[in-house]
């Protein structure tokens, strides 16, 4: 796991208001109020290794709505793009269109200036508690990584259970 240069456990995350996949503006400070929440931060829509993480998400969110733990996902593709992989992909959460990469660049997960990745997001998984602190931070040492969906799951349902406490 490679931690972001800009955010680390603990850290107070910027919030921030995009658009969802069917444009409306989604306000992160008003969205933790209901809880948890998990943002993935994935590089592209249509890629195969984005594919198999948000089909694994959308198998898993049932666990993360027992929890009373929210997804989102989060890329640097417009709302179009994101409505159409939604719709293809029967993905249940909302998906987020950080389409000038500022989210990315404030969470200090933005990939370099040259080749295929320029402007896109690194895969990432930031969990989000209701005083907007970054609870869990993983950050892929390279974008075809995937994250320990378990790990993810069972840091989630620990932060979602405080809360109850």
């Amino acid at each position: 796991m490679k931690e972001s240069t800009t955010l680390r456990e603990g850290s107070t995350v910027p919030d921030f208001e995009i658009p969802d996949d069917v444009n409306v503006p989604f306000r992160l400070s008003q969205k933790v109020r209901s809880g948890p929440l998990v943002i993935i931060f994935f590089p592209s829509v249509w890629g195969m290794m984005c594919a198999v993480e948000m089909a694994t998400f959308r198998d898993m969110k049932p666990s993360f709505d027992e929890a009373g733990v929210q997804l989102c996902a989060c890329d640097t593709n417009s709302v179009m793009s994101n409505a159409a992989w939604k719709e293809q992909m029967r993905i249940p959460f909302p998906m987020l269109s950080d389409f000038d990469a500022g989210v990315a660049a404030k969470y200090g997960i933005l990939c370099g200036e040259e080749g295929y990745m320029r402007g896109r997001c690194n895969r990432a998984i930031f969990i989000i508690d209701l005083e907007m602190r970054a609870r869990f931070v993983w950050v892929a040492d390279d974008p075809s990584y995937e994250p320990d969906y378990d790990e993810v799951l069972r840091v989630a349902v620990k932060v979602a259970s405080e809360r109850r406490s």
